[in-house]
């Protein structure tokens, strides 16, 4: 089974090495995909989540094997679909991992991004960003961490209600499937069992309108979380009957989970 999402040393908010990483997953008994941050125009400041690309391959290929893939996670924002869609183009990258990380041009981490936004309002916002940003953006593989959102937003009710916004969700995922995308299982808030219930749902709707896939991630910062809960995402896939993959090469390949 593959840790799809997992950041080290080129993401300046990692606090382990790959040489830590790799350990970890070994010892855990998973494959590991690297996925350092790359996000344009990251509003505090705009260079902390670009990384020299050169240096990393120079830096992990020798690391490189058959449990061990390069990847990268771009943080998408719809007004710079073209520019995203060309960072990984010229480069070896086993697997493209496509995120929100922004809206309205915002930072979802920061406090300020929901003043004066209802939490309706919000999500409303949130979705039309993803929307857009699925259906400009061709160079990824999987689309991150759905709930990415819920873990900083300031409203007394945290989770997803799907029903609240069956349309809006509907057209995401409607146009990942189109798009042959497969939809990430993120194990950073299955700790909680609300937040299990709330994507549970989501993970259901995406395979009732013809999802297939799921990629499998923890989203480690740190040499402990790697393959963090992933028996509670593969419970997950199991119960919307996704397949879990991985990717190498930029091909689509089914995970050996059992």
């Amino acid at each position: 089974m593959f840790d799809s999402h997992n950041h080290c040393e080129f993401s300046c908010d990692s606090q382990m090495t790959l040489v830590q990483a790799i350990a970890a997953a070994e010892k855990a008994g998973v494959g590991f995909i690297v996925t350092e941050h790359w996000d344009y125009e990251y509003p505090t400041n705009p260079d902390k989540f670009l990384f020299d690309r050169d240096a990393y391959f120079a830096k992990y290929a020798p690391f490189r094997s058959e449990k061990v893939l390069l990847g990268i996670e771009v943080g998408m924002q719809p007004h710079l679909a073209e520019k995203e869609d060309r960072v990984a183009a010229d480069y070896p990258f086993d697997f493209v991992l496509g995120s929100m990380h922004m809206m309205n041009r915002l930072d979802l981490y920061e406090k300020t991004t929901y003043r004066g936004l209802t939490r309706e309002e919000t999500l409303h916002d949130f979705l039309e960003d993803s929307i857009a940003c699925v259906e400009n953006h061709d160079n990824f593989d999987s689309f991150g961490h759905i709930d990415y959102i819920c873990r900083y937003w300031p409203y007394e009710r945290k989770e997803f209600v799907m029903e609240e916004n069956q349309d809006q969700w509907d057209r995401l995922f409607r146009t990942l499937i189109e798009k042959n995308k497969p939809i990430e299982i993120n194990t950073r808030r299955l700790g909680e069992p609300a937040s299990v219930e709330a994507v549970r749902k989501l993970y259901r709707r995406y395979r009732q309108l013809g999802g297939r896939h799921c990629t499998l991630g923890s989203d480690a910062h740190l040499a402990e979380h790697i393959g963090r809960r992933l028996d509670i995402a593969l419970a997950l896939a199991d119960d919307a009957e996704l397949v879990p993959v991985y990717f190498r090469e930029r091909k689509m390949l089914v995970d050996r989970v059992r």
